[in-house]
């Protein structure tokens, strides 16, 4: 709910991080509800989806933030 929740935050974005992923199965999270609002407010801004925990998604991160960083 937070996309459509705070929408001038989101439509500002250049990256999206769902972090905790590993938790979306227990938590009911609704991952298509999720992009389907990002892309709403923020159809241009790439949107990854990580855990810390198990490491998933770690690695697309690093690579988006080093490209940045160039």
């Amino acid at each position: 709910d937070k996309p459509l929740k705070y929408p001038s935050l989101f439509a500002s974005a250049d990256l999206v991080v769902i972090n905790k992923i590993d938790l979306a199965a227990a938590t009911r999270f609704d991952r298509s509800r999720a992009h389907r609002h990002l892309q709403q407010v923020a159809p241009r801004a790439p949107v990854l989806e990580v855990s810390a925990r198990s490491g998933e998604g770690i690695d697309g991160l690093v690579a988006v933030l080093r490209q940045r960083l160039r």
